[in-house]
């Protein structure tokens, strides 16, 4: 009876601390994503009565260029992330591994933790025609429809890699030295270890980050409303920057909801891979 009860009070105290974290879990994360959900089949101004459409909304949506040229970015931006950004801090992350210069991990994870708004605003100053780099350079970045997408990815990857390469080198720092030792030993060079040794080695790892950039690439909004609020004409338009303009700026609030849907979808996509890779055997 006494080891009952004492294990009904554990019951209790361990649901003491993991209910509030539930709760607020539900009402910031659950509630909304069921609202978001169910206003992607209505048409909503955000005053008046809400009015059932069906799938109205996304069929709305996908006729939409500015949709669409959205849609292209994002899928452009992940493209640079899953590489550029992954194989600088790999490279670095080996270098380091090589000196053993732990102290440059604070200097490369230092952008990281600085606010997106003040880095935003720099870079933006930083590819100013006239003020900045620009004047220089004679190029016009965020002013041109072509680049600018590519210049606001420049900044956002030089904030980045700096993550990876820290997540990087501290995977291989569970690689046993024997291995490379039974290397050199078999006559490899130094980048042969790195393709064969290293990279193997913390597959699990790159992995895992490639999969979480898929999902950050589609919930990308500060960078590219900082620099360019999706301009110039829609050039560095993003899915959640057209979001945020469909509902504050146009009050379709039922169109907003839809691409919501289809960026959680991306994201769904993204935890779908994980999951598979690891059915498949893949340690992620």
């Amino acid at each position: 009876m006494r080891k009952k009860t004492k294990k009904n009070k554990s019951i209790f105290s361990v649901s003491g601390f993991v209910l509030p974290a539930l709760i607020i879990n539900i009402i910031v994360i659950l509630v909304p994503v069921i609202i978001t959900l169910i206003l992607a089949f209505f048409e909503w101004d955000g005053l008046n009565i809400p009015k059932f459409v069906g799938f109205r909304n996304f069929v709305t949506i996908f006729q939409d260029a500015n949709f669409l040229k959205a849609l292209t970015n994002n899928l452009i931006w992940t493209l640079i992330f899953l590489t550029i950004p992954v194989i600088m801090g790999l490279i670095v992350a080996e270098l380091l591994r090589k000196t053993k210069w732990t102290f440059l991990q604070p200097f490369f994870f230092f952008p990281v933790i600085l606010p997106v708004a003040s880095v935003g605003l720099i870079w933006k100053f930083i590819y100013h025609p006239i003020r900045g780099l620009g004047k220089y350079l004679d190029v016009v970045v965020l002013g041109n429809p072509e680049i600018a997408l590519y210049g606001i990815a420049f900044a956002n990857i030089w904030a980045w890699w700096g993550f990876l390469c820290v997540v990087f080198y501290s995977a291989m720092q569970g690689i046993s030295s024997e291995l490379y030792e039974s290397a050199r030993l078999d006559g490899a060079n130094k980048w042969q270890e790195f393709i064969y040794i290293t990279i193997p080695q913390i597959i699990p790892t790159i992995v895992f980050m490639e999969v979480m950039t898929i999902i950050w690439s589609f919930l990308v909004f500060d960078w590219v409303w900082i620099m360019t609020q999706g301009g110039p004409a829609g050039s560095s338009e993003l899915l959640a920057t057209l979001l945020y303009k469909k509902a504050f700026y146009s009050y379709k609030v039922g169109e907003a909801s839809a691409i919501g849907v289809i960026i959680s979808l991306f994201g769904f996509l993204g935890v779908s891979l994980y999951y598979y890779l690891n059915k498949r055997g893949v340690e992620v």
